[in-house]
């Protein structure tokens, strides 16, 4: 039995063929090469047109290899929304979660998502679909033959299905924002008292019925891709600790029981339960500035020509060292609750101020951030996780940064066994659904 999971992520969409029987995978992955030009800093788009097509392409080359397929799971970059029409058509670009229009001064030196923030009781931020529409709103961007709003793999269970409204995941609903976790809704009260039009929202469903078909294949609603990165990666939710290291990062840890804490999101858990998530903005790119500094700093020594693997593999092959007085802090975009704070190197000596020092700090830097968040969940929570499952590039491919999380989490490291975990986690929610229908 043949099940595909197709993920639309910010820099690539990737597809995955799993074979139950046979225990086997099959992934490809593709560059998400639609971004949109924009004069504006702050703006971060993308073609959903040119997404969609690239979408299809993947699936449709998947196909033409296999045999008899049962179902096809899709899952996405989050928070993200578009306006379509009527017709379920795109009627605007996709408004990515890095769409920064959010951080805008609004009124009385608040951005837009501060003051919603304020106004309501919901941690908000920029990138969050309800957030971009608000600014899209007050600044009369909304187009005028827009109905609704949906996220980018909603949008393309509709395209491949013939749906013309969304149907939306709980596990999407709630990275949208103004999403009442507990109860599993939008807070109605909170959208209209801040003066949004929630004949914009789409429906919610937890269906384990099929949207439709495409080639007479069942394809499942769509589900949140951190959800569907834990799934694909965690064998055991109840003992594990799910990282991951991409351009941003990510901790992840499943409770069986809804609990609101500080610093950290709440998100459903298809099937049930939750999982609590810590999200630092930045992950793998802090790893990649550290990098471009080097460069830079071979370009001011007139040396222009270089290896970049090279200098990646010097950089991951440095002795793991930690320094006791050097420390750097990886905020350099900020938290999402305050995305004025700045990252910063402290503790700097004559004798550890060294390219090998700094590389080690910048890991324990991106490590430290992920363990503040852990370090506020109940040991109630805690006591049963006896490992960290690491998923992502980030961690296959530098084995020094494994090392640093198991000495800072003093856990255990897992590498997840798969390529492509997001797009697996779709492809078995999908095969669960399908059991269970």
């Amino acid at each position: 039995m043949q099940h595909i999971g197709i993920d639309i992520g910010t820099t690539s969409i990737s597809t995955i063929i799993y074979d139950r029987d046979m225990q086997k995978t099959e992934s490809a992955s593709t560059p998400n090469s639609t971004w949109i030009p924009s004069a504006n800093h702050w703006e971060k788009t993308q073609d959903p047109a040119r997404i969609i097509a690239l979408v299809k392409q993947s699936l449709n080359g998947l196909l033409a290899v296999h045999g008899e397929v049962k179902g096809i799971g899709v899952t996405g970059q989050m928070h993200g929304i578009l306006y379509i029409d009527e017709q379920g058509n795109a009627v605007s670009p996709l408004y990515t979660w890095q769409d920064a229009r959010g951080n805008e001064i609004y009124r009385d030196n608040k951005t837009y998502a501060g003051y919603l923030s304020e106004l309501t009781g919901y941690p908000l931020a920029t990138g969050y679909g309800l957030v971009t529409h608000f600014y899209n709103s007050v600044n009369n961007l909304v187009p005028a033959n827009a109905r609704r709003i949906c996220t980018i793999m909603d949008y393309a269970v509709m395209k491949l299905t013939g749906l013309k409204a969304p149907l939306t995941d709980y596990s999407n609903g709630a990275s949208l924002g103004f999403f009442d976790v507990e109860r599993l809704a939008f807070d109605v009260q909170a959208l209209e008292k801040a003066g949004i039009d929630v004949s914009f929202l789409p429906r919610l469903t937890n269906t384990d019925a099929s949207c439709g078909d495409f080639n007479s294949i069942p394809v499942f609603p769509a589900i949140g891709d951190n959800q569907a990165a834990f799934m694909g990666s965690v064998q055991n939710v109840e003992q594990s600790v799910h990282i991951t290291v991409g351009t941003s990062s990510q901790i992840s840890v499943f409770s069986e029981k809804y609990i609101k804490l500080p610093g950290l999101d709440t998100r459903p858990f298809p099937g049930g339960g939750y999982i609590l998530v810590g999200a630092a903005l930045c992950g793998g790119s802090a790893f990649a500035l550290l990098k471009s500094f080097f460069e830079q700093t071979l370009l001011f020594l007139g040396i222009s020509e270089w290896d970049e693997d090279e200098i990646y593999r010097a950089m991951t092959s440095v002795a793991y060292q930690p320094d006791d007085l050097l420390k750097v802090s990886t905020l350099f975009d900020g938290t999402r609750r305050d995305p004025s704070l700045k990252g910063a190197i402290t503790g700097l000596s004559r004798a550890n101020f060294t390219p090998q020092n700094l590389t080690v700090g910048f890991l324990q830097g991106i490590a430290q951030e992920l363990h503040d968040f852990y370090q506020t969940i109940p040991d109630s929570i805690k006591s049963g996780k006896k490992a960290l499952v690491g998923s992502g590039n980030g961690f296959k491919k530098n084995a020094l940064l494994r090392r640093v999380f198991e000495d800072i989490f003093n856990l255990d490291i897992k590498i997840s066994y798969h390529d492509e975990e997001a797009a697996l986690g779709a492809c078995l929610i999908s095969l669960k659904k399908q059991e269970d229908c």
